[in-house]
């Protein structure tokens, strides 16, 4: 069975014209007989059918505008929750920088080119953006208080975000 909102629409107008039509031919029917029923039935089928027809082009585009909206958001919470992972491993690989729980360089570095090209990612809403850059710039300096503290921050932001939608 197709899903696709066309589909849908169609079949729904269609039911819709069948249910008024059948609706008129029993009320002309019980009213005055066999010709009435036939006119009610083909006025109010028709009416049905002319009204879905015109209606169906804009219920379409409402549709395909509240996709659209949908997929940008969701996009939006998708890249917030990447770039809070990103940021989150890249900062792992830098503390401790030495000892036994140490990420090699070659691997420190690799999360840090992730975590960036996540964080210039398009689509991310400006404050997450904003959020991230301090986390980094943190990690960066190796100050860890303070970027623990800006990953706080980072992950209020994108729940924040998660909220407006």
């Amino acid at each position: 069975m197709d899903t696709t909102p066309e589909h849908m629409g169609s079949r729904m107008a269609a039911g819709w014209t069948v249910a008024l039509a059948g609706l008129g031919a029993v009320t002309g029917f019980v009213w005055d007989g066999p010709f009435l029923a036939v006119a009610c039935a083909l006025s109010l089928g028709g009416g049905a059918a002319v009204g879905a027809l015109l209606s169906h082009r804009r219920m379409i585009a409402t549709i395909r505008e509240g996709q659209g909206e949908a997929a940008a958001l969701g996009y939006a919470d998708g890249i917030g929750d990447m770039v809070v992972l990103g940021i989150s491993a890249y900062g792992v690989s830098v503390f401790p920088l030495s000892g036994p729980d140490a990420v090699n360089p070659a691997e420190r570095t690799a999360r840090r080119k992730a975590a960036y090209l996540l964080t210039a990612a398009e689509g991310l809403p400006h404050h997450i953006r904003e959020a991230a850059a301090a986390a980094l710039e943190a990690i960066d300096d190796a100050r860890d208080a303070d970027a623990r503290s800006a990953i706080d921050v980072l992950v209020k932001a994108v729940h924040e975000q998660r909220r407006r939608t």
